[in-house]
């Protein structure tokens, strides 16, 4: 707080001093006089992502606010721990890359915050060192893009504290072990899988790592930088179009919180500096990225962990992210009820409910968003979010969080697809706090083979990646097609049992004329999974799977779920099925373990029966899991 006094102070008295943390300049320095990028006058450092307008602003509107202090605490504490960190060693990976940007936004946030010469001299000692590792690791291009970015941050924060030596070794690394390599491939023609043009995450992160570290020593080269930015701008909209509609990324939210911090740095820097950001804020689905994210929570605040994202998140727990890109999104697109979210996740860490999260964390306090809706939850009792490649829908069994109330997330699906695997159709349950349908996240990205999503591609050799981790259907003990698709047909919010029906033929090549699932809430804490399934004449049987840590008891057709002093059941009320019980467990030892889970399995046996209706009811009573409670209906009578 006294630190946080003396900033008041300084700009009350109009001061302006190296090492008080403000810096004025009233754009007549040399460094940016008369120079333009795309028509505008390039502005004075710093100009990225906190500007020494919006330091005055935040300081000036934040007054005595304890989140924001407390993130301040956070911020010396980490920054202090960070003096007696070891420079990091060459050769770059993207490990390093991510610490890179973790130390340079800490450190020099610190030293801009507090103006202590010990954060700006550790600052200053990590970016030399950064500067004089012999490349950045081209071979792997994220690592490029987020050292870039790195240094651009502490370049332009720390420049009026840079002596012209220091400043010289940073445009000159920028410009060699980054924008320039970037050039030929931003230049070739037809290289659509390039990092600069694909489809994934890597188009955002690489192109806004471009970008940053061309506006930060625009000055020394304005050709170099405008054509950098000129490319650049380009192609995101690769990635970013399969957000259309509603924001979902594909990829899942471990990838949507990596693809989205970029996006906003890249916006951010975009809009404060050329005045727009050629379209790509405009682009369809990027707006409500950040609201499709909060409303497809479940009342725990866990995600549904599809794709390639880890089956847990900060503090061990599957929880949702603590990214600072929620308060570029609520400033931005004005929706408090994003910043609302945040301040809730940002008071776990003041109040050390979590381990304090890194890489770009500290973003948190210049874009920190004082217009807050506590009341941020708008749950829906079905909420569809499209898209092409994973639409989904989420069933909430009240319009308010509660505990006693069941949660269902179910996807589509296109498995050929980036950080995909062979899920269509699959969905996660919870009630009590408690996960008891699950997601086993993702294996290791180096095992042999990992990255092809052909049929019969090894990446299906992996237990992780196949239908049989998750809860869908198998027939014939098959894998999905991993070319097939599974889409959303239709769905009833306004039902008095709201449901929606995926259409997942397409996951079951030559075996099936048409399969779909419907999932339906009954009520507050009971749902209705049926998969209606037209098969070919030679498919022998029907395996339906799902995943849990719960311990199970399984009686006839019903089961019973058991975890932490809760029940959850589940029962077959059609047709006549065996369930049983394995152990997960990868196919090899090459994959990451699995301990503690099950898969309950519940086969069928079609006879001489083309046409198969398999309805699992389930909630937290067992009595309201029959017939009479639960109507029996072909998913194609589902009306509203």
């Amino acid at each position: 707080m006294k630190n946080f006094v003396l900033l008041l102070c300084v700009l009350a008295a109009g001061h302006s001093a190296k090492g008080n943390g403000l810096y004025k300049d009233d754009g007549s320095s040399p460094q940016t006089q008369n120079l333009q990028l795309f028509g505008k006058t390039i502005a004075p450092h710093p100009r990225l992502l906190f500007t020494t307008t919006e330091e005055e602003t935040l300081v000036n509107t934040i007054g005595v606010n304890p989140l924001f202090s407390g993130l301040r605490s956070h911020l010396r504490k980490h920054a202090d721990s960070l003096l007696t960190s070891p420079l990091l060693s060459a050769p770059n990976n993207l490990t390093k890359s991510r610490e890179h940007v973790y130390r340079m936004i800490t450190l020099s946030l610190a030293h801009r915050l507090f103006g202590e010469k010990r954060y700006l001299d550790k600052a200053i000692a990590n970016l030399m060192n950064i500067c004089a590792f012999p490349s950045w690791n081209p071979e792997h291009y994220l690592d490029v893009a987020e050292t870039t970015t790195a240094v651009a941050i502490g370049y332009d924060w720390l420049y009026h504290d840079l002596d012209e030596k220091h400043r010289a070794v940073i445009v000159e690394a920028i410009e060699e072990k980054a924008l320039k390599l970037a050039l030929p491939v931003y230049r070739q023609e037809g290289n659509n899988g390039s990092w600069a043009k694909r489809e994934t995450n890597w188009n955002v992160v690489c192109n806004s790592g471009m970008i940053m570290g061309a506006l930060a020593i625009a000055e020394s080269n304005v050709k170099l930088a405008e054509e950098i930015i000129r490319h650049a701008v380009k192609y995101p909209v690769n990635c970013m179009k399969h957000y259309a509609p509603d924001g979902v990324c594909y990829e899942g939210p471990g990838y949507w919180e990596y693809t989205n911090i970029y996006l906003a740095i890249m916006l951010d820097v975009l809009e404060t500096n050329i005045g727009h950001s050629f379209g790509i804020a405009d682009l369809d689905g990027v707006s409500n990225t950040a609201i499709y994210y909060i409303n497809a929570l479940s009342p725990s605040k866990k995600v549904f962990n599809f794709a390639n994202s880890s089956a847990f998140g900060n503090n061990g727990q599957l929880s949702s992210n603590y990214s600072p890109a929620f308060f570029y999104f609520s400033k931005r697109w004005q929706q408090p009820q994003v910043a609302g979210y945040y301040h809730e996740q940002l008071r776990e860490v003041v109040n050390n409910q979590v381990k304090t999260p890194q890489w770009h964390f500290f973003l948190a306090i210049p874009w920190f968003d004082l217009q807050v809706e506590p009341e941020w939850r708008k749950m829906e009792r079905l909420a569809v979010f499209k898209n092409v490649y994973n639409p989904i829908a989420v069933l909430n069994g009240s319009m308010e969080p509660a505990d006693e109330c069941i949660y269902l997330a179910i996807k589509g699906g296109a498995p050929n697809q980036a950080h995909q695997q062979l899920d269509v159709g699959h969905f996660i349950v919870e009630t009590d706090g408690i996960r008891w349908l699950e997601d086993l996240g993702s294996d290791h990205y180096h095992l042999p083979g990992f990255w092809d999503y052909s049929p019969n591609g090894q990446r299906w050799k992996y237990f992780r990646n196949t239908n049989f981790s998750h809860n869908t259907i198998a027939i014939d003990d098959k894998i999905q097609y991993s070319y097939g698709r599974g889409y959303i047909e239709r769905f009833a919010p306004a039902s008095p049992q709201p449901f929606a029906v995926f259409n997942m033929t397409g996951g079951y090549e030559k075996q099936v004329q048409s399969a779909l699932r419907g999932v339906k809430l009954i009520d507050k804490e009971t749902v209705l999974i049926q998969d209606d399934i037209s098969l070919n004449r030679d498919a022998q049987k029907i395996i339906w799977s799902a995943i849990t840590s719960a311990d199970i008891s399984i009686v006839g057709n019903a089961v019973t779920l058991r975890k932490g002093g809760k029940q959850f059941h589940i029962k077959v009320l059609s047709p006549k099925a065996q369930l049983r019980l394995e152990e997960a467990k990868p196919y090899t030892e090459a994959e990451k373990p699995i301990t503690g889970y099950n898969v309950l399995k519940i086969e069928v046996d079609p006879a001489l029966n083309e046409f198969v209706s398999l309805r699992v009811a389930m909630g937290r009573q067992r009595d309201k899991l029959n017939d009479t409670y639960i109507t029996q209906a072909d998913i194609n009578d589902w009306h509203e």
